[in-house]
């Protein structure tokens, strides 16, 4: 894991699940103001979605 793409994949899969529950606790206890933790939760799914995808595509397997 020497590929500074997988660890920069990683870095934003676990940036978007921080994102996430930031929104998910804001719309919890700050609800007069729904739609921007809506929006919070929605861009940390799409940044969640190409992160790991990224960093799964960037990783071998053993020594090949």
């Amino acid at each position: 894991m020497n590929n500074p793409l997988v660890i920069l994949g990683a870095l934003l899969a676990f940036v978007s699940l921080i994102a996430f529950f930031v929104g998910i606790l804001r719309l919890i206890f700050i609800s007069r103001d729904r739609q921007t933790s809506a929006k919070i939760i929605l861009c940390a799914l799409v940044a969640f979605a190409i992160g790991f995808g990224f960093f799964v595509s960037n990783v071998k397997i053993g020594d090949h």
